[in-house]
Protein backbone atom coordinates (compact mmCIF):
# COMPACT_ATOMS: atom_id res chain seq x y z
CA UNK A 1 0.00 0.00 0.00
CA UNK A 2 1.41 3.49 -0.68
CA UNK A 3 0.48 6.59 -2.77
CA UNK A 4 2.74 6.85 -5.47
CA UNK A 5 2.03 4.28 -7.93
CA UNK A 6 5.75 3.87 -9.02
CA UNK A 7 6.43 2.08 -5.42
CA UNK A 8 3.29 -0.12 -6.06
CA UNK A 9 4.87 -1.30 -9.50
CA UNK A 10 8.28 -1.94 -7.44
CA UNK A 11 6.76 -3.58 -5.07
CA UNK A 12 4.44 -6.06 -7.23
CA UNK A 13 7.17 -7.01 -9.57
CA UNK A 14 9.71 -7.57 -6.26
CA UNK A 15 6.78 -9.79 -5.14
CA UNK A 16 6.77 -11.86 -8.27
CA UNK A 17 10.55 -12.16 -8.28
CA UNK A 18 10.23 -13.87 -5.19
CA UNK A 19 6.97 -15.83 -6.08
CA UNK A 20 4.85 -14.16 -3.40
CA UNK A 21 0.95 -14.18 -4.01
CA UNK A 22 0.34 -10.31 -2.93
CA UNK A 23 -2.04 -7.66 -4.04
CA UNK A 24 -0.89 -3.84 -3.56
CA UNK A 25 -2.91 -0.80 -2.76
CA UNK A 26 -3.12 2.89 -3.66
CA UNK A 27 -3.69 4.40 -0.66
CA UNK A 28 -3.19 5.91 2.84
CA UNK A 29 -1.94 3.30 5.40
CA UNK A 30 -4.12 5.36 7.73
CA UNK A 31 -7.35 4.72 6.53
CA UNK A 32 -7.10 2.22 3.64
CA UNK A 33 -9.54 -0.87 3.81
CA UNK A 34 -7.22 -3.60 5.24
CA UNK A 35 -7.18 -6.75 3.55
CA UNK A 36 -10.15 -9.56 4.57
CA UNK A 37 -8.78 -11.94 7.05
CA UNK A 38 -6.86 -14.00 7.12
CA UNK A 39 -4.18 -11.69 6.20
CA UNK A 40 -0.52 -10.95 6.65
CA UNK A 41 0.06 -7.40 6.75
CA UNK A 42 3.97 -5.91 6.22
CA UNK A 43 4.33 -2.50 6.60
CA UNK A 44 7.66 -1.98 5.31
CA UNK A 45 9.71 1.83 5.49
CA UNK A 46 5.95 2.68 6.41
CA UNK A 47 5.59 3.51 9.69
CA UNK A 48 8.29 6.12 10.31
CA UNK A 49 6.81 8.00 7.25
CA UNK A 50 3.52 8.53 8.79
CA UNK A 51 2.42 11.12 11.12
CA UNK A 52 2.59 11.12 14.95
CA UNK A 53 -1.58 11.37 14.51
CA UNK A 54 -1.33 8.46 11.54
CA UNK A 55 0.75 6.50 13.93
CA UNK A 56 -1.85 7.26 16.83
CA UNK A 57 -4.40 5.69 13.98
CA UNK A 58 -2.63 2.62 12.55
CA UNK A 59 -1.33 1.07 15.75
CA UNK A 60 -4.92 0.00 17.27
CA UNK A 61 -6.24 -1.24 13.82
CA UNK A 62 -3.20 -3.24 13.81
CA UNK A 63 -3.17 -5.04 17.19
CA UNK A 64 -6.91 -5.27 16.85
CA UNK A 65 -6.55 -7.89 13.51
CA UNK A 66 -3.41 -9.57 15.23
CA UNK A 67 -5.74 -10.20 18.26
CA UNK A 68 -7.57 -12.25 15.62
CA UNK A 69 -5.19 -14.12 14.21
CA UNK A 70 -4.05 -11.74 11.23
CA UNK A 71 0.07 -11.56 11.00
CA UNK A 72 1.77 -8.22 11.12
CA UNK A 73 5.37 -7.56 10.38
CA UNK A 74 6.75 -3.80 10.55
CA UNK A 75 10.01 -3.30 9.21
CA UNK A 76 12.22 0.10 9.44
CA UNK A 77 15.32 1.43 9.40
CA UNK A 78 17.62 2.04 12.67
CA UNK A 79 16.55 5.38 13.21
CA UNK A 80 16.56 6.38 16.91
CA UNK A 81 17.09 9.87 17.02
CA UNK A 82 14.14 10.41 14.22
CA UNK A 83 11.80 7.88 15.21
CA UNK A 84 10.94 8.04 18.87
CA UNK A 85 7.41 6.42 18.41
CA UNK A 86 9.18 3.19 18.20
CA UNK A 87 9.77 2.25 21.64
CA UNK A 88 5.63 2.44 21.58
CA UNK A 89 5.20 0.82 19.28
CA UNK A 90 7.50 -2.24 20.21
CA UNK A 91 5.81 -2.12 23.73
CA UNK A 92 2.48 -2.54 22.37
CA UNK A 93 3.08 -5.23 20.09
CA UNK A 94 5.36 -7.19 22.97
CA UNK A 95 2.72 -6.78 25.12
CA UNK A 96 0.26 -8.37 22.67
CA UNK A 97 2.98 -11.50 22.69
CA UNK A 98 4.49 -10.39 19.75
CA UNK A 99 8.36 -9.46 19.50
CA UNK A 100 10.54 -6.91 18.45
CA UNK A 101 14.19 -7.42 16.91
CA UNK A 102 17.28 -4.95 15.29
CA UNK A 103 18.91 -6.91 12.91
CA UNK A 104 22.57 -6.14 11.47
CA UNK A 105 24.36 -8.03 9.16
CA UNK A 106 27.28 -7.40 6.34
CA UNK A 107 26.74 -6.44 2.74
CA UNK A 108 29.13 -6.93 -0.32
CA UNK A 109 27.97 -3.66 -2.25
CA UNK A 110 28.71 -3.89 -6.28
CA UNK A 111 31.69 -1.71 -7.07
CA UNK A 112 29.80 1.38 -8.22
CA UNK A 113 27.30 1.64 -5.52
CA UNK A 114 30.08 1.03 -2.75
CA UNK A 115 32.29 4.27 -5.15
CA UNK A 116 29.05 6.19 -4.42
CA UNK A 117 28.70 5.13 -0.71
CA UNK A 118 32.23 6.40 -0.27
CA UNK A 119 32.09 9.51 -2.16
CA UNK A 120 28.77 10.56 -0.12
CA UNK A 121 30.87 9.76 2.73
CA UNK A 122 28.98 6.58 3.80
CA UNK A 123 29.69 3.39 4.81
CA UNK A 124 27.08 0.73 4.10
CA UNK A 125 29.18 -2.53 4.72
CA UNK A 126 27.00 -3.12 7.05
CA UNK A 127 22.95 -3.13 6.45
CA UNK A 128 20.66 -2.16 9.39
CA UNK A 129 17.21 -2.83 10.27
CA UNK A 130 14.31 -3.56 13.18
CA UNK A 131 11.06 -5.38 13.28
CA UNK A 132 7.98 -6.07 14.98
CA UNK A 133 6.24 -8.96 14.61
CA UNK A 134 2.60 -10.40 16.03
Amino acid sequence: MDLHPWVLAEAAETYREFGLRARTVRGDATSVTLPKPPAMILAAFTVNELSDEGRGTLLPRLLERASHGDRVLIVEPLARAVAPWWRHWADAFTSAGGRGDEWRFRAELPALVAKLDRAAGLNHRELTGRSLFL
